[in-house]
């Protein structure tokens, strides 16, 4: 498989791995906090384990794809950051800190991709950016949101 279809099928493999998490979550889940024990750390690994994975492995295909020209020492940075996020969301869920780290995890995740979001838009707007990937990184951040934060509130209210 050459590296770009790989890239493309990133944008498949998150939506398609968010949705098994919903199911396991709520399959093996008893309450709203073991739903979000699931939940959220699996949603973080995908996600940030993915970005990582782009940044690192990826690399100018990754970069092709959004519409921006390939950096590999930012992206190597970016990489590991991400990196991190997913195996810090790792150890929250093995280790069963609790839902508190549960929360924080997923609140840094959604904090990253909203910033992130938030230069894609200003790339499309200044650099007329319109690739259709760049363009869809905001509205995929408005959804993670939409997703994770009730179910985290719910979480956090019991």
């Amino acid at each position: 498989m050459t590296k770009k279809k790989l890239a493309l099928m990133m944008e498949w493999i998150r939506p398609a791995g968010i949705g098994l998490a919903y199911f396991f979550a709520y399959y093996f889940g008893n309450d709203a906090i073991s739903r979000f024990h699931i939940l959220g750390p699996f949603v973080v690994m995908l996600m940030s384990g993915t970005v990582a994975f782009e940044s690192l492995i990826l690399g100018e295909v990754a970069s092709e794809k959004i519409g921006y020209e390939p950096n590999r020492a930012y992206q190597i940075q970016s990489g590991l950051a991400n990196a991190a996020t997913a195996i810090t969301a790792l150890l929250v869920y093995v280790l069963d800190w609790g839902r508190y780290a549960d929360a924080t995890i997923v609140t840094a995740m959604l904090m990253f991709f909203t910033f992130s979001a938030a230069n894609h838009v200003a790339t499309a707007i200044m650099e007329r950016n319109m690739k259709p990937v760049n363009l869809l990184r905001p509205a995929m951040a408005l959804l993670l949101i939409g997703f994770l934060f009730p179910p985290m509130i719910k979480a956090l209210s019991q």
